[in-house]
């Protein structure tokens, strides 16, 4: 969220005791958040942090507290080095996990003329902000402690109060980057040896409300500042691309400067999707008087460990997961990711102390319907198939367990549950009364009905699987033939090849175009001339795929000599020539139903069922039981729509009435199954 207010504070305190101290203090506050955050912590209001500083030689240690051992030492807070993630625990200093904060004391070994006194924190959430008193004092104070712990009172036992800061927002989270400068208007705080920071935690609802403090830095007047550096130092040059959705409405930055190998597919395959996907998660996840964050910054982090993560509006993608699925999950963990960014369900809990914490099952849970059968659907990722994982599979699960839970109770009891448990989470209302009064079920009652019918698809599942790339004896006997057993290649080819290239594979007793950069068009080894052909089909979002007939040797590609069947997801694809239509020549009449063309097909994700038959005396394009139309090839009607199309300049276009079969493989993800012919007779 943007924060309109920036914090200026200013306090009167004369000190006494020997410390030359002028009367007014000033504390100034700027703040960043998640999606304006920089690695470089410039600010409009306060200077960049120093190594140059008094703090960067000074003894810095701590009195009665403790360290998160997940963090850095001491040493982060003056190194000269800050971190360049907003979630970058070995770069910062915490204290540790259900602390109240602890107290830091800063020997700078003498007694020095003390121009500022600036500290510099980074989280996406509550361990963003600064709550801290620095009080300052030297060897003569009058009953000077040296190491006051609490709760002992520092004003007691010589240390005089120099301010008090609290940068927490008034409502929100609080994440990003934050920086403090306490100074004087005469341009010197004051003289001392000692510092001593009492810092508070943030908030108490969890044990993780301690700050992630990144520098502090202790200015002397007249010194030659020199800028902090970045912990982990880019080997390159900066790469940030802008990704505008909505007419510039919604800005992404992907951030790939610490991975420049990842550059080009980010631009070309993820660019793409969070242009088109973000507006849309903002749709689907409203609730009153909230307005989405307009400003997210996608990082891909070269040391990150894990998969990815999301503080306020930055996600942070770790490199090494992403390289091994660029062609598997990655895309889809980003949106996951993207969800996270719209949901900021933390918002509530700080202007309302009565506001209910949500469920981490629920928010992981959301994110997952959203990304596996919404977005992905056709990946399955979701999906439970077997007996095994249906013992162990609870709608509090998390994840894709949970999200398969939510998508059963959005096709069989509120197909509205999504929103509705969004907007609770948000406003800080959830509650498992919701589920009653949306479903009207308890949520345990409807875990119970939903794996009552996940056993009964596994049950059918099963028994379809048991016949699957298998011929009937009724099939047998009529002549039909398998052109493809469910576990191998054999009786296939590629196009003028001997070898398959590896982009075919097989996949659960399907064979899959998986990777269409390297795949081609995949031929069977026998040709034929009459035939029924029948198989089922599953295309991937956007795909494009075809079965061509007659194809031979004598052409450069496989539609050069074959018609083709065409296959492709009507609703995305950008093709206009639709699934089960003669490619450029025939397509189906209009539906007197809808008005529209006549299309019988499933969505991507699903499977669908192809019956072609082609015979002397016609030719017949079905789509799931669905007869689209007939032609009879050679007939004068064919030979002038194939003179009017692209392929009457294909001298060698359907002039074959014998050939191959050919599966198209270079258009998108598309997997086949149940492939079966009967060669009919002349």
């Amino acid at each position: 969220m943007k924060y309109r207010n920036k914090l200026f504070l200013a306090l009167s305190i004369v000190l006494v005791c020997g410390l030359s101290v002028h009367a007014e203090v000033k504390v100034v506050v700027d703040h960043h958040d998640t999606g304006a955050a920089n690695v470089d912590f410039k600010f409009d209001k306060v200077p960049q942090p120093s190594r140059s500083d008094a703090a960067a030689k000074a003894a810095f240690s701590l009195i009665d507290s403790r360290r998160d051992r997940n963090g850095g030492d001491l040493d982060k807070l003056h190194d000269g080095k800050i971190p360049t993630e907003q979630d970058q625990p070995a770069e910062n200093f915490f204290f540790a996990s259900g602390a109240d904060g602890g107290r830091i004391r800063i020997d700078l070994g003498k007694v020095v003329e003390i121009k500022q006194i600036n500290t510099y924190s980074w989280h996406p959430n509550t361990r963003g902000p600064q709550v801290y008193t620095v009080y300052f004092a030297d060897d003569n104070a009058e009953g000077f402690k040296s190491e006051p712990a609490k709760p002992t009172d520092p004003k007691t036992c010589g240390w005089k109060l120099v301010a008090q800061v609290d940068t927490r927002p008034k409502e929100g989270q609080g994440g990003g980057q934050y920086a403090v400068s306490i100074g004087d208007s005469d341009g010197v705080l004051g003289k001392s040896r000692y510092l001593l920071f009492d810092i508070s935690r943030t908030e108490g609802d969890d044990p993780f409300g301690n700050t992630f403090y990144s520098e502090i830095d202790v200015v002397e007047p007249g010194d030659a500042v020199l800028a902090a550096s970045p912990a982990v130092e880019s080997t390159g040059p900066v790469q940030r691309d802008i990704v505008e959705a909505e007419g510039g409405k919604y800005q992404i930055t992907i951030d790939t400067t610490e991975t420049p190998d990842l550059t080009e597919w980010a631009n070309k395959e993820l660019a793409p999707v969070v242009k088109d996907w973000y507006p849309k998660l903002v749709k689907m996840l409203p609730s009153e008087g909230y307005e989405a964050p307009t400003r997210v910054t996608i990082v891909f982090s070269a040391n990150m460990q894990g998969v990815a993560a999301t503080g306020g509006t930055r996600v942070s993608c770790a490199a090494r997961w992403f390289r091994t699925q660029l062609k598997g999950e990655a895309k889809g963990a980003v949106v996951h990711e993207l969800v996270h960014v719209v949901q900021q369900y933390g918002r509530a809990r700080r202007g309302n102390r009565n506001a209910t914490r949500t469920p981490g099952w629920v928010v992981e849970g959301i994110a997952d319907y959203i990304r596996w059968f919404l977005y992905e659907p056709h990946t399955r990722g979701a999906e439970i198939r077997t007996s095994s994982a249906l013992s162990r599979a609870r709608y509090d699960a998390s994840y894709r367990v949970t999200g398969n839970f939510f998508n059963w109770v959005t096709n069989n009891c509120d197909k509205d549950i999504i929103r509705k448990l969004n907007a609770a989470a948000r406003e800080g209302r959830y509650t498992e009364e919701i589920w009653k009064e949306c479903t009207g079920h308890t949520v345990q009652e409807l875990n119970d009905l939903w794996k009552k019918d996940l056993e009964k698809q596994i049950a059918v599942e099963a028994a379809e699987a048991a016949t699957r790339n298998k011929l009937t004896e009724a099939e047998t006997a009529a002549g039909w033939k398998l052109l493809f057993n469910g576990n191998d290649l054999t009786g296939w080819h590629n196009f003028k090849r001997k070898e398959i290239r590896p982009g075919w594979q097989i996949e659960e007793g399907a064979l899959v175009c998986a990777d269409p950069h390297n795949a081609g068009d995949l031929c069977t080894d026998n040709q034929y001339d009459w035939f029924e052909l029948r198989l089922e089909y599953n295309i991937s979002p956007g795909g494009n795929s075809g079965i061509m007939f007659h194809v031979t040797d004598e052409g450069d590609a496989a539609w050069a000599t074959g018609p083709e069947f065409q296959l492709e997801d009507n609703k995305a694809a950008a093709d206009p020539v639709r699934c089960g239509w003669l490619y450029a020549l025939y397509q189906p009449p209009i539906d007197p139903a809808t008005g529209k063309i006549l299309d019988a097909t499933k969505p991507a994700g699903q499977w669908n069922r192809v019956r072609l038959l082609i015979a002397p005396e016609k030719c017949e394009h079905e789509i799931n039981g669905v007869k689209y139309f007939e032609y009879i090839l050679g007939s004068e009607d064919f030979k002038d729509r194939v003179a009017k199309s692209k392929f009457g300049r294909m001298p060698l276009f359907a002039k074959s009435d014998t050939g191959y079969i050919a599966l198209q493989g270079d258009h998108g993800q598309v997997s086949f199954r149940n492939i079966k012919i009967r060669p009919i007779e002349k």
